[in-house]
């Protein structure tokens, strides 16, 4: 007897009108709070300071360079060939930027950063529809969306990690009826943009198929060849951006440190403890709430997970719980028809409990208490070390119970008054935060480096094919300024910061660093660069000084700050010395 397949429900609606009324208002959200000089392709001062200069670094070398294979390759950004996702930056739109000819130097983040809270909102207002919104509570709670304190975190460095609406998309997409080209297209872009994020939309892609196909909407042959055909476009899309390419290392420690804690919804983090911890300037900083105080964390790391929720948002999730008790039977009436079936709930909320789970890791805890950790074998370890900053998994549950909140408040009398005034909370909660990204995006981070001012720069680093530093990066920030040099010269670099480097060829970079510091198998072909204080006093990173002067062969320069080791084979032409350096504008 052949198994009749049902026809794919017609599921709720959503509303194009409402989606891009919501982009609109996310999109000048993002203006309003990074000032719309950061799209400006040009303006790229406020990239160089910490993990974002690796990724723009690793974007200007990916966009000098001619194509390689696969098309993801850097082939002169460090010792070994890398890629643009091993240096964060953001495949989808690196890809792009080379196909469309971008000059090398010219950013993106910042039509990133805009493109991640319009989107964000877009997908907001697309799950409230699916969970029965009319449009006008649809596009207030998408508000709540675009100004998530998960999503702001991330606008101190981590711009990949900011494409968290392919997260709320992929909840969209799970509690509507199953298609498969969308979660193919998704899938990808997930793959493009940060390994995290596509972990997590294929774990939802795999629930929403799961509950289809319980529910009859295909047959489990389709659910297989649909699976088999998805991961091989995931895997084809890691290969084109080079996931294989280099000497990145797929496992790391630090599982249970880079956690979530169990009270990560709750607790605003003391942000100034935070930035202590870390050496950064606290006078900088301000708090994430002004209505609620900090409740400490376990470990350093579970910034990681933080996912304070906001205090309008907690009083709207309260009012959804007390709802939900005092009204349960009206307010099952009151479901829109064509929500969400109960196995989609259940098959959603078993992926977003599972990845909830392993963001609170093996060792759980709770406030600054750690209330029991489960012992973990080698193998186990190893695999958990795949996404050991497992914190990050606490998104999808976080966005789940926004939108269940908001849709559960929308449906009750006067939920719009509701709505308006949990959002009202919320940016009153939020109002300090607003106030330092603000004036962080307009007057630059603390500690940027300064852009390569003087000409001196392109005349010595041309002369010679390759550029060596004498500082280890992750220890001296100071290695942006030569390091963009180096990328507008066009010659190669090294060291520098990739994701997860190998042990091995770290290690061996070090020893290489020392030698060069002792004045050691320096190259006829290199130009080597240093702080300039670093010829008398210890050297940045480790104990040894640098020579007072260059090995024989070799003439110093001092330009902009920085010791430059020239072999005298290429020297500089000689009217290229009397130019002076000027000073570097904010871009």
């Amino acid at each position: 007897m052949k198994t009749r397949l049902m026809p794919a429900a017609a599921g709720p609606r959503t509303a194009w009108p409402v989606m891009t009324v919501a982009l609109l208002l996310g999109a000048l959200f993002a203006g309003w709070l990074y000032g719309w000089r950061v799209l400006d392709p040009a303006s790229h001062a406020w990239l160089l300071y910490g993990d974002p200069a690796q990724h723009y670094l690793g974007s200007v070398y990916f966009l000098g360079e001619p194509w390689h294979w696969p098309p993801g390759t850097i082939s002169g950004f460090g010792t070994a060939t890398t890629s643009i996702i091993l240096s964060d930056s953001i495949p989808l739109l690196a890809l792009t930027a080379k196909l469309l000819g971008v000059p090398a130097g010219w950013q993106y983040f910042g039509l990133w950063l805009l493109a991640c809270h319009a989107l964000v909102a877009a997908a907001g207002a697309a799950l409230l529809q699916r969970l029965g919104c009319r449009p006008p509570q649809a596009v207030l709670g998408a508000l709540f969306f675009t100004a998530a304190p998960a999503l702001l975190l991330r606008a101190y460095g981590h711009e990949a990690l900011q494409g968290q609406f392919l997260v709320v998309a992929a909840l969209a997409l799970a509690l509507g009826p199953w298609r498969g080209w969308p979660w193919t297209l998704l899938v990808t872009a997930g793959v493009w943009v940060h390994p995290y994020l596509a972990a997590m939309v294929v774990a939802i892609a795999a629930a929403a198929a799961g509950a289809a196909h319980v529910e009859r909407r295909f047959a489990w042959r389709t659910l297989a060849w649909g699976s088999s055909l998805l991961l091989l476009a995931a895997a084809g899309a890691a290969y084109l951006a080079g996931y294989f390419v280099g000497s990145g290392e797929f496992s790391a420690g630090g599982h249970g440190f880079f956690s979530a804690n169990l009270l990560s919804w709750f607790d605003p983090m003391d942000w100034s403890g935070f930035l202590a911890h870390f050496g950064r300037d606290v006078a900088q900083g301000r708090e994430w709430s002004r209505l609620l105080p900090a409740l400490g964390q376990a470990t350093a790391g579970q910034y990681e997970g933080f996912a304070y929720l906001g205090a309008g948002m907690l009083a709207l999730l309260a009012v959804a719980l007390i709802a939900g008790v005092t009204r349960m039977k009206a307010l099952r009436e009151s479901a829109a028809v064509g929500t969400p079936s109960r196995r989609q709930w259940a098959f959603l909320l078993v992926a977003c409990g599972t990845l909830a789970l392993l963001a609170v890791s093996a060792r759980v805890t709770l406030g600054t208490r750690i209330l029991f950790e489960l012992p973990l074998g080698d193998t186990a370890q190893h695999l958990l070390g795949l996404f050991r900053a497992s914190g990050r998994f606490i998104w999808p549950l976080t966005y789940l119970l926004m939108a269940w909140a908001i849709a559960s408040v929308a449906r009750l009398p006067g939920g719009l008054a509701w709505l308006l005034a949990g959002l009202l909370m919320q940016g009153y909660d939020l109002s300090d935060k607003f106030s330092e990204l603000r004036d962080r995006f307009r007057h630059g981070p603390p500690g940027v480096a300064a852009a390569p001012a003087s000409p001196l720069w392109g005349e010595l680093l041309g002369a010679c094919p390759r550029v060596e530093l004498l500082l280890w990066p992750a220890d001296d920030q100071r290695w942006i300024t030569p390091g963009l040099a180096a990328a507008r010269a066009g010659v190669p670099v090294t060291p520098v910061l990739i994701a997860r480097p190998l042990p091995a060829v770290e290690a061996q970079q070090r020893r290489a660093l020392a030698e060069r510091r002792a004045g050691l198998g320096w190259r006829a072909d290199t130009v080597y660069v240093a702080p300039h204080e670093a010829a008398d006093t210890p050297a940045a990173g480790g104990p040894a000084a640098l020579p007072a002067e260059p090995p024989p062969g070799f003439v110093r320069h001092v330009v902009d700050g920085f010791d430059l080791f020239v072999p005298a084979r290429c020297p500089p032409p000689p009217a290229a010395l009397s130019r002076p350096s000027g000073a570097a504008p904010w871009a």
